[in-house]
């Protein structure tokens, strides 16, 4: 993806606040803030305020980290023709270099964040100001709320940078294929060194470090590397437990690069595996290849979900299938859209990108998931990883040596 080169920027004060650059005169991504200002007219806001790190990475090109809940890098203020970063003085040189075409307004130094949005909001004029209801804390919302009494009003706009999200734009779908790519070569070398004996939680830990050492940000989420009755639990923690032969291990693994997340599970069997556990196994990647050849745009997420469930359900398993069919993925490792019975209303378009990763689980016996991420295209889903699924360790590893 492309990255934000530094400017050269004046400072100069402005109601006792830094102000870097002169007015935001574009944008290093202005097809997301023309489809942002597009969703806040049809909204009847003047501005949007951005909380959410990752919609404040994905509009203005700003990484910094927060440590939530209290202590945040920082916001995004856009209006209708302009866009803002408020942040403070130990994040405003990261923010003048990754957000070059967003005016920066920094605050601390006795000027604390309400009050510095409240200086911006009166200066721009602003009277109605969305807000990402799903993330911004109660608290925080008080303050924000408290502070621009009598000059602006905060109305939640769920979904409403997350509606754009969704759908990724090219760049965006490069970075994921080289995250899902990262994952691919993660599970070769785990599968490699899959054998009787090794413990849960060194094979997380071979997972992790191969991730970090091959050029990653760091892991998706923490690894699942978990065997026998543990694979009952959908996510599970692994431990000291041995693997054993015979018995099923299951394999959920994500990467973060550039940002972007990865996200697969699979499910092998080591030694001779029992019938039963194969029948298992085999029912779960049926309900998987139905939903992904079947999954097309303008389905809704429960749709898409239903058509997995009810392979498992003829199958007798329909109780063991305990959670959503899939998520979306990007940024985050869980975002919309949500390919679920509950939330899955959002109406499936070309560029999504989500899971389908249907599983059975028997409490104190088993649990198989196979997941994939897949792009939806105009013909359908194109199934982005390319590590093998096949149940027999044997087989899974000739797949990988081809």
């Amino acid at each position: 993806m492309n990255q934000a080169k530094p400017g050269g920027f004046r400072g100069t004060s402005h109601g006792g606040l830094l102000v870097v650059g002169g007015p935001a005169v574009g944008s290093s991504r202005p097809g997301r803030l023309q489809r942002l200002r597009q969703s806040m007219a049809a909204a009847e806001v003047d501005a949007v305020l951005v909380s959410q790190p990752e919609s404040r990475r994905y509009l203005s090109g700003y990484r910094a980290t927060d440590l939530p809940p209290r202590d945040s890098a920082g916001y995004l203020l856009i209006t209708e023709s302009g866009q803002f970063v408020l942040t403070d003085p130990r994040t405003e040189a990261q923010a003048a270099v990754e957000a070059p075409h967003f005016a920066l307004r920094r605050y601390g130094g006795g000027v604390a964040a309400r009050q510095a949005l409240r200086d911006l909001v009166s200066e721009q004029r602003i009277k109605r100001i969305g807000f990402e209801a799903q993330h911004l804390p109660y608290a925080l919302w008080q303050d924000f709320n408290g502070a621009l009494e009598g000059v602006a009003t905060l109305l939640p706009t769920p979904g409403l940078i997350d509606g754009l999200r969704a759908v990724k734009d090219e760049d965006e779908i490069a970075a994921l294929r080289a995250s899902i790519a990262l994952d691919d070569q993660a599970f070769t070398h785990l599968a490699r060194n899959l054998h009787e004996g090794r413990r849960e939680q060194d094979l997380a830990w071979e997972v992790e470090e191969f991730i970090r050492t091959q050029g990653a940000d760091g892991i998706a989420f923490d690894p699942i590397t978990v065997s026998g009755p543990n694979a009952a639990v959908p996510h599970a923690r692994p431990g000291e437990r041995p693997i054993q032969a015979g018995e099923l291990v299951l394999i959920d693994m994500g990467a973060r690069l550039d940002g972007y997340c990865s996200d697969m599970t699979r499910t092998v069997g080591l030694g001779s595996v029992p019938p039963r556990l194969k029948n298992i196994w085999q029912i779960v990647l049926e309900a998987q290849l139905e939903a992904e050849a079947k999954v097309r745009p303008g389905m809704i997420g429960s749709e898409v979900d239903a058509i997995a469930r009810s392979v498992i359900q003829r199958s007798g398993y329909g109780d063991a299938f305990v959670h959503g069919l899939g998520h979306g993925i990007g940024l985050e490792v869980h975002e919309p859209p949500w390919i679920t019975q509950t939330k899955g209303d959002m109406v499936l378009e070309p560029g999504m990108v989500f899971t389908i990763e249907p599983g059975i689980y028997l409490p104190e016996d088993c649990g198989v998931r196979i997941e994939d991420i897949v792009l939806l295209t105009d013909q359908g889903a194109e199934v982005l990883p390319r590590s093998p699924k096949k149940l027999p360790l044997e087989e899974v590893l000739i797949d990988l040596d081809r």
